[in-house]
């Protein structure tokens, strides 16, 4: 079990390892763009390396500004991904569900938490945290690197969908206009 994780959470529900839900995991992935790429033998192998909880409505999955080790992929539910803008406002980026990740810019980055993220309903993910990254990228360096790649493709898509709603009349918008 994820130790650090659980350690972090002890009042969320363990579902098990997620290679028992492979099934529905790559069902998941196979319909997200980003992930589309990855075969059916990659996705079984990502699953030894994840677990899966269950969450409650309304319950705090990751707090902006504290360090975290680990990401979330949405397997069913909804989440709210909000973010402190000055003044002190908490502003709403986005609900995200099923297929998305969460945390994995302070996965890789080892910097603290961006944006705080909610359940909006019950949800249950699967966590890959840095250790069993790592691993991954020893074990398995081929499939270490496309999910390296794949997670940093997600995450500047997310950025610049971030910036573009939070400022758009200073980021280009992906239609053509620019400063």
């Amino acid at each position: 079990m994820s130790s650090t994780f659980i350690k972090t959470y002890p009042e969320l529900d363990w579902l098990g390892r997620a290679d028992k839900y492979e099934d529905d995991i790559f069902e998941i992935i196979n319909h997200i763009k980003i992930f589309d790429k990855f075969s059916r033998d990659e996705v079984q192998a990502l699953c030894r390396f994840m677990h899966c909880y269950a969450a409650p409505r309304d319950f705090l999955l990751l707090k902006e500004g504290d360090s975290g080790d680990y990401l979330l992929l949405i397997l069913t539910g909804k989440v709210e991904v909000t973010k402190i803008i000055p003044g002190g406002i908490s502003k709403k980026l986005a609900d995200v569900g099923v297929g998305d990740t969460l945390g994995e810019m302070s996965m890789i980055d080892g910097q603290p938490r961006f944006a705080t993220c909610t359940t909006s309903i019950p949800t249950d993910f699967a966590v890959l945290t840095r250790d069993a990254f790592n691993n991954v990228l020893i074990q398995m360096p081929r499939l270490g690197n496309k999910l390296l790649l794949t997670l940093l493709q997600a995450t500047t898509w997310r950025l610049r969908e971030t910036s573009e709603r939070l400022m758009p009349e200073v980021v280009p918008s992906k239609h053509g206009t620019s400063i």
